[in-house]
């Protein structure tokens, strides 16, 4: 018995092996958010100063003016489609929690070198460089809304049916409901036709969806969940 109680107490962690091992934890946890908060970052970062850049390519295809994409489709809020595609990817990969805190992160990085940058070429800008402040509040709480959604929505749904099935719900509410929130929020009381523009926005972001999907089947194997989180 008392070699039992030995061998007992010498398992028994001592608080300095329990620091050291939540210390270790803590300083890893760190560093995942830390590098994708850098994956993310340029990403959000590219499409907020890029905004205000509307696409003209596709506007041949239509004979109305109010129906042309360039009232509507912009360089900026294609790049966020990317943005909200990856974060799904960390929630497979991470979870969903882990995923938010790296949105949380990003954006916060985001904002913080968008204001330097725009403190620092003040002098040379004008009024008509920048769009407007409605404009741009409901883009970034649209775009946080619809990841925050995303990742939620995929951790909630992953690990089972087809393997299609919780990326591609995820981004198609992800990025459907970035739409329904944006539109609203900056044309609604406007002479102009949101509501087709909303439509034909979530068009294109369902389009990417479904093209996201081989690329996801492809990352499957490589990121694989950790411990605890579900999927295939």
């Amino acid at each position: 018995m008392e070699e039992i109680l030995a061998v007992e107490q010498r398992r028994r962690e001592t608080p300095l092996e329990k620091l050291f091992r939540d210390s270790g934890a803590f300083s890893a946890a760190l560093l995942r958010l830390a590098v994708l908060t850098a994956i993310l970052t340029p990403i959000i970062l590219a499409s907020f100063l890029t905004l205000d850049l509307a696409v003209f390519r596709f506007d041949q295809i239509f004979d109305a003016a109010a129906q042309k994409p360039s009232n509507w489709l912009s360089v900026g809020g294609l790049v966020m489609v990317g943005a909200g595609l990856l974060v799904i990817l960390f929630s497979r990969r991470f979870g969903g929690d882990e995923a938010a805190r790296a949105i949380t992160a990003a954006w916060g990085v985001t904002a913080i070198a968008a204001f330097a940058g725009l403190a620092e070429l003040s002098p040379v800008l004008q009024d008509s460089d920048f769009p407007t402040v409605r404009t741009v509040v409901a883009f970034v709480a649209s775009a946080m809304i619809g990841q925050y959604v995303a990742v939620s929505f995929y951790d909630v749904v992953r690990g089972g049916g087809p393997w299609w099935r919780a990326p591609l719900l995820a981004a198609l509410i992800g990025l459907g409901l970035q739409a329904a929130i944006y539109y609203p929020w900056v044309f609604l009381g406007t002479a102009a036709p949101w509501f087709f523009w909303m439509i034909a926005d979530f068009a294109v972001k369902a389009a990417a969806a479904v093209a996201f999907l081989p690329i996801y089947k492809t990352l499957q194997r490589p990121l694989r969940p950790r411990g605890g989180f579900g999927g295939r």
